[in-house]
């Protein structure tokens, strides 16, 4: 069945985020999701038995709620796919768009050395060959990258923005997961084919794709620069 509902290669990395985000939804009171879906064979059958309705703790909290706190629990991916979800209230009604947009981009640093490794990976220097000083610790950390401050050779004051490890292949296992989730969903729920999941998904696939593009983004960058060169009141660093 993992074959059949990927289409992809059996690895570690694919089946265990499969079950983690099978047990997260049931955690979270969506066992009568995940068996109109066909997925509760996912999980051990001592599970199986306890997937429909919401647990005890959770009775206080609202669809919109629980469907919030799962996301959140299921990291960048989700909470990006969330955040897009949010400004659509005529796609996903107002009490889900509302509970979306409480979801933020903010998570605990990752450790500095993955810093200096990626910037050698991808530069070919160490921080120490490329910057006279570095702050290890960051001005701004969230789901995708994290930022630094530090100073050129030559004493210029910039800025470095650095992924975090392993993102890219993390993001791209989950959307292949999305879009299969997401097909099924129009097969099993026919209802949900008016609000489009699996165009939601592709298109939600693109915009995170090119928040991983960093060159795409230095470019905007100076795209906006220019376009802004004249305005007295607006300065864009090079």
């Amino acid at each position: 069945m993992l074959l059949e509902f990927l289409r992809l290669k059996r690895t570690y990395r694919n089946i265990s985020r499969i079950r983690q985000i099978v047990n997260v939804f049931l955690k979270h009171g969506f066992g009568q999701f995940i068996e109109q879906l066909n997925l509760q064979r996912l999980v051990p059958f001592r599970k199986r038995l306890k997937v429909l309705g919401a647990p005890p703790e959770l009775a206080g909290h609202s669809i919109p709620e629980r469907l919030r706190l799962a996301f959140e629990e299921l990291g960048p991916s989700f909470i990006k796919l969330a955040q897009v979800l949010a400004s659509r209230p005529d796609l996903i009604t107002k009490p889900f768009a509302d509970e979306f947009k409480k979801l933020q981009d903010e998570v605990p640093a990752f450790p500095f050395h993955h810093v200096r490794q990626t910037i050698k990976e991808d530069l070919g220097l160490s921080p120490e060959e490329l910057f006279e000083s570095i702050d290890e610790t960051p001005i701004a950390a969230a789901s995708i990258a994290q930022v630094h401050y530090a100073t050129l050779k030559d004493g210029t004051p910039v800025v470095i923005k650095v992924q975090r490890p392993d993102i890219g292949d993390m993001i791209e296992t989950d959307i292949i997961i999305l879009k299969a989730i997401s097909s099924r969903m129009v097969k099993y729920i026919p209802e949900t084919e008016f609000f489009n999941p699996t165009g939601i998904v592709e298109e939600f696939s693109k915009t995170i794709r090119k928040e991983l593009d960093f060159t795409e983004e230095g470019k905007n960058a100076c795209r906006f620069r220019r376009n802004f060169s004249k305005h007295p009141h607006i300065f864009i660093p090079s």
